[in-house]
C-alpha cells in the first residue's frame, strides 16, 4: 500500500505564466493540476489550484499547489485500490466543511465493494467512524474551515480510533467481524449538497500520521519570516507558497495568516512539532 499525500499527487502539470511585464498577478494562467496518484475518479471531482481564472475553477487547498473540490449534491471523489486486502488501516486527510446535507467522505470497502468502515461528515461539522456495528464520535469539526481528519481502522487490535482537529483521540472496540480492506475512497460519497475540499491525503499500516505543520507556508520545517514572506507573496503577487500558507485554516490565504504565523514563532514555537 502505497502514501499518498495530496499535496504531492495534485501535481504541477504546468508552470506558472509571466505576465503583465515579468511580474507575477492573481491573474495568472492557471494550473493544471491531476489525480493521478488515485485508480480512478468517482464522478467529476475537480482538482486545481487557488488562483485559478475565470474559466478555471477556484479550489481552495491546504497545503501545497492544489486540492479536490467533490461535486455539489453529486457522488464525486476519487478512489484507490492499492489497500488490496489488509486488515489495519491508518489514514490523515484535511476537508474543508461546507456541506448542507450529511455524507459520508471516506470509505474502506472489501473485495466486493461492501463499506468495512465509514467517516461522515454532519452539516453541522460533527464526524462519526462506523463500521463492524461500532460508532465512533460523533467528534465536533469546524464549519468553513480546514479539519483534521486520521483514522486508525484495526478492529482484530487497537479497534476503531477517530482524532479531529488533535482533539482527544474518540476509541471504541470493533463489535463485528470485519472483511479485509481492499480499497478506499475519499470525496462526498453521498452526495450531500454543499461543497466539500480534500487535501494532504496519507495512508500508512500502522505508524500514527498527525497534522501538517500549520504556518509553515515555505515548507522549511519551521515559522519564521520566510513564511511571512511566501504568505505575502502568495495573496499579493500570485505566487503560490509550497507548504502551508492557510495558517488560520478558513479557506483563503490573506493577511490573518500573516498575524498567526507572526504569533506562532513570537510567542509560541518556532520549530515544527515531530510529525
Amino acid at each position: 500500500m502505497r502514501d499518498m499525500n495530496l499535496k504531492n499527487n495534485f501535481k504541477r502539470a504546468a508552470g506558472l505564466s509571466l505576465i503583465a511585464a515579468g511580474a507575477l498577478m492573481a491573474s495568472q494562467a492557471a494550473m493544471a493540476c491531476q489525480l493521478t496518484a488515485w485508480d480512478s475518479s468517482i464522478g467529476s471531482p475537480i482538482a486545481d489550484d487557488p488562483l485559478s481564472g475565470p474559466s478555471d475553477p477556484v479550489v481552495p487547498r491546504y497545503s501545497g499547489l492544489c486540492g479536490m473540490q467533490a461535486e455539489d449534491g453529486a457522488v464525486s471523489g476519487v478512489r484507490d485500490n492499492s489497500p488490496g486486502g489488509i486488515d489495519r488501516i491508518r489514514a490523515r486527510f484535511y476537508v474543508l466543511l461546507n456541506n448542507s446535507g450529511n455524507t459520508a467522505i471516506y470509505n474502506g470497502l472489501d473485495s466486493g465493494d461492501t463499506s468495512v468502515f465509514s467517516v461522515a461528515a454532519a452539516s453541522n461539522g460533527d464526524i462519526t467512524l462506523i463500521g463492524g456495528g461500532t460508532t465512533v464520535g460523533p467528534v465536533s469539526g469546524n464549519v468553513g474551515a480546514w479539519n483534521s481528519i486520521e483514522i486508525d481502522w484495526d478492529p482484530s487490535g487497537a479497534g476503531a480510533t477517530l482524532t479531529v482537529n488533535e482533539q482527544t483521540p474518540q476509541n471504541q472496540s470493533v463489535g463485528g467481524s470485519t472483511s479485509p480492506i481492499a480499497s478506499v475512497e475519499l470525496g462526498n460519497l453521498q452526495g450531500a449538497a454543499g461543497t466539500l475540499i480534500f487535501d494532504s491525503y496519507e495512508s500508512r499500516r500502522t505508524e500514527e500520521i498527525g497534522r501538517l505543520c500549520v504556518g509553515d507556508a515555505d515548507n522549511s520545517g519551521s515559522r519564521g519570516l520566510g513564511d511571512l514572506q511566501a504568505i505575502f507573496d502568495e495573496f499579493q503577487f500570485g505566487t503560490l507558497a509550497s507548504g502551508q500558507p492557510d495558517a488560520d485554516e478558513n479557506g483563503s490565504v490573506g493577511l490573518s495568516d500573516l498575524q498567526t504565523v507572526f504569533e506562532i514563532f513570537q510567542f509560541g514555537t518556532a520549530a515544527c512539532p515531530a510529525p
